[in-house]
């Protein structure tokens, strides 16, 4: 994000966490403490002994690998599960967190990725759903009193939402400032936010930021999980990092940089890999993707642009600026309104087309678009490949089996066996089973929509690695990111976007610093 303080600023250590550790540092009772928390899942042990406490009034990150144990920390804390061993303390009593309800009842809620809202209903009858102020003994909702109560609670936040407006109507921001709401309406005071600017524009989360500022001013106490790095310098006071189920380290942020942060969060360096490093490649003499003139009408408006086998193209551009529209349409799931989609030389008119060219899409939105979250891996890899398994128009099984598992071990996927439900990974194993099942159809143009949104700095390494060395074996490659750092390290070329259209095209050599293609996309 533009404007941030410097992350790399600072001394750079880390501080081993403990018990005793973690209060010393908050000078006064801390709000909550989470003490050697611990559970097992068929014997497998995913929190050892786990410590994470909380300030009154603190913005607290909490970082860690897919898998490092932050899920089942939260689900704890919010009474989804029950730890085998540890304790919770409120104010300094201990408390005993059984249920959702309990956790409710303490003041505790979580905004998940995924809204809880009724997008027919409107604003206030959602924030009070079930909760509905009644009149006539009961048996009638009292709406008036519904939009008073909505309206004063809004405006105490420093929000001006029309509460009788439907939910379905506001911008996904505006969606997370009414859950937070909702929650405040039930007298939270511990809020958990998961990965709250994954799907929202910059403007967005600079209002978000700022109304979170406003929460924390008025003593409420916010987890902050996020796999944006820059967002934790920004907006947090102390950052807790787990690995293998473990607190392995708690600290300011003042006390931190990246590199430190990424350290404790691997075990190992892994930044080298996120800088963009000069690749040495050979083109080939005609474009594998080109587009002449294409529009798709409302969305963007003739746009010129063509990738070379071997290339990385990046097409960057704020949210609504048309990128993934375009993807789309390359992809032949929408016709564009004017304009020709070529694929080596061959025009592309719809999904069919575009696959048998040779043209695969890991969509923006894995659990929606990408996979069938209630099937297996395996499920999910053989859909698209269905021709290739096939006997006699049975699928052969074992072949199958053998393909994902060599996928399994080339994306180095974190999976107990190809049968495993594919919604039980974690987002980062997700994405790769995404990756694997077009991969599997060894693309000649590959479009990348958001590869590395919602994954941990690992799992990011491993996709950008991926993606470098997919082009070097020939692949023509097309991106789209709205994290500009990593956006930058993938790229050999980028295509500005603004408003629908094409503004400029920029050598990655030109490009000097993040802040330079920030400038781009909004100049």
């Amino acid at each position: 994000m533009k404007n941030l303080p410097d992350p790399h600023k600072g001394p750079g250590s880390c501080w081993v966490d403990d018990v005793d550790g973690i209060n010393a540092m908050v000078t006064e009772q801390p709000l909550l403490e989470m003490r050697s928390v611990e559970k097992q899942f068929n014997r497998n042990p995913v929190l050892k002994k786990a410590h994470f406490s909380l300030a009154k009034g603190e913005i607290h990150a909490l970082m860690g690998g897919n898998g490092a144990g932050k899920s089942t920390l939260m689900k704890i804390l919010t009474g989804v599960y029950s730890a085998d061993a540890g304790e919770i303390l409120i104010e300094g009593q201990r408390v005993n967190i059984d249920s959702p309800n309990a956790a409710q009842d303490l003041g505790v809620a979580m905004i998940f990725q995924e809204f809880s809202l009724v997008p027919t209903l409107t604003v206030a009858q959602n924030i009070f759903l079930n909760r509905e102020p009644r009149r006539a003994g009961g048996l009638l909702i009292d709406d008036n009193e519904l939009l008073r109560r909505a309206r004063a609670i809004l405006a105490e936040l420093g929000e001006d939402i029309d509460p009788t407006v439907p939910v379905s109507r506001l911008s996904v921001g505006m969606c997370q400032i009414v859950e937070i709401a909702k929650a405040l309406s039930k007298r939270a005071r511990i809020l958990i936010m998961d990965e709250p600017t994954s799907s929202i524009s910059e403007a967005e989360v600079e209002r978000l930021f700022k109304f979170v500022r406003r929460l924390k001013e008025g003593g409420i106490s916010i987890i902050y999980i996020s796999h944006r790095m820059s967002e934790i310098f920004s907006l947090c006071d102390r950052v807790t990092i787990m690995r293998d189920g473990e607190s392995v380290c708690t600290d300011t942020c003042a006390n931190l940089t990246m590199e430190s942060l990424i350290d404790a969060m691997l075990g190992s360096s892994a930044g080298a890999s996120m800088h963009w490093q000069q690749r040495s490649h050979t083109l080939g003499a005609t474009p594998a993707l080109e587009l002449h003139g294409v529009s798709r009408q409302h969305h963007f408006a003739d746009v010129t642009l063509q990738v070379y086998p071997g290339e990385i193209v990046g097409l960057a551009g704020l949210m609504g600026s048309g990128r993934t529209e375009i993807m789309e349409t390359i992809f032949g799931l929408y016709p564009p309104t004017q304009g020709e989609v070529r694929v080596h030389g061959k025009p592309v008119r719809d999904l069919s087309e575009a696959i048998a060219a040779g043209v695969a899409l890991v969509p923006e939105n894995r659990r929606t678009q990408g996979l069938v979250l209630s099937h297996s891996v395996l499920d999910n890899f053989v859909l698209p490949n269905l021709s290739r398994f096939q006997r006699a128009g049975l699928v052969h099984v074992l072949s199958a089996i053998k393909s994902v598992k060599d996928f399994v071990q080339s994306l180095s996927i974190k999976t107990d066996h190809p049968r495993k439900t594919a919604g039980l990974l974690s987002g980062g194993n997700q994405q790769k089973v995404v990756l694997a099942k077009w991969l599997a159809r060894k693309p000649r143009v590959l479009l990348l929509d958001e590869p590395t949104i919602g994954v941990d700095i690992g799992a990011k390494s491993d996709i950008v690695k991926l993606v470098r060395q997919l082009a070097s074996q020939g692949t023509a490659i097309l991106v789209v990111s709205s994290e500009f750092e990593e956006l930058l390290a993938m790229s050999d070329r980028l295509v500005v976007l603004r408003d629908g259209r094409v503004t400029q095209a920029l050598d990655r050599k030109e490009i000097v610093s993040e802040d330079m293609l920030h400038q781009a996309v909004q100049v």
